[in-house]
């Protein structure tokens, strides 16, 4: 039986229609979701899981004049929410609702990355006197898991307190791409671009720096991965004069799941804590704070 991805990408094909087309047809019907979506579905690198996503789905079998059932029918069970390796979360998964609106954003970059995952990864987020953010550094190492791989997005959402979308700036060896900010939505994606192309399995180091426009103090640093990771590090640097009453780690598998404490962080004597994960599944990690 032809899978879903291949089904939809035949039944696209045969309609005429370009998937902005099909976008605008499904906005007519009240429905919202990003071409980067679409494509996705397309190339079977995410899958409709969410009931808003299989209304669509139901959606497209009658706008491409296919039988009830055509494509639902080729989803097969709902996929593990446990320890598997090698695919990916949807957006849905790290963003729920807001997932449409980060689509949007990252439709307005022409062309999708071929697929990578992080092999390692290292946050430090700083945050100033006023208890607010002044910014994040990332360094990591990134795996391509397809052949022609020469960059990847780098996500932001500012928060809803804050006074607009951060900028961002890349380290050698990288450099940077497109970048794409709505204050409206509070995304920033932006393309890290690699100084080189990669094969599957080759690696490249990237380096970016995310400036924060914060609007009230911060309470919470989290990393959101859509695949496994081997290691990730968060540290959070406070100063001095700003130092939390208690500090935690967190982790949630995904929004729609509850989040997990996980146990109380020190807070050591330069004003730094941090976390160290390693070999995690796809999910939210991060750390509280709380002020007084």
């Amino acid at each position: 039986m032809v899978d879903f991805a291949e089904a939809l990408t035949k039944a696209v094909d045969n309609s005429g229609l370009s998937l902005e087309r099909i976008q605008h047809h499904l906005a007519a019907r009240g429905m919202q979701v990003s071409l980067s979506t679409l494509s996705y579905w397309r190339r079977g690198r995410s899958r409709p899981e969410r009931p808003e996503s299989l209304k669509v789905v139901t959606a497209l079998e009658e706008l491409l004049d296919l039988g009830e059932g055509f494509l639902t029918d080729r989803l097969g069970d709902k996929r593990p929410r446990g320890r598997w390796v090698g695919q990916a979360m949807s957006l849905e998964d790290m963003w729920d609702s807001r997932a449409t609106d980060l689509g949007e954003v990252m439709a307005r970059i022409d062309r999708a990355p071929a697929a990578s995952t992080y092999l390692s990864v290292r946050d430090r987020q700083v945050i100033g006197p006023d208890r607010r953010e002044v910014e994040m550094h990332c360094t990591g190492i990134v795996q391509a898991l397809d052949d022609g791989v020469d960059r990847f997005l780098a996500i932001q959402l500012a928060d809803p307190a804050d006074l607009g979308v951060p900028s961002i700036e890349t380290g050698a060896p990288c450099r940077l791409g497109r970048v794409r900010g709505e204050d409206a939505t509070g995304f920033l994606v932006a393309e890290i671009l690699f100084d080189r192309m990669l094969r599957a399995g080759e690696t490249a180091l990237v380096d970016y720096r995310v400036r924060m426009r914060p609007g009230a103090d911060s309470e919470v640093c989290d990393r959101r991965f859509l695949r496994p990771v081997g290691e990730y590090v968060l540290q959070i640097d406070f100063h001095p004069d700003a130092v939390p009453a208690r500090c935690y780690a967190f982790t949630r598998p995904s929004l729609q799941e509850p989040e997990t404490a996980l146990n109380d962080l020190w807070i050591g004597t330069t004003a730094s804590t941090h976390i160290h994960v390693r070999n995690s599944k796809p999910g939210i990690y991060g750390v509280r704070w709380e002020w007084d």
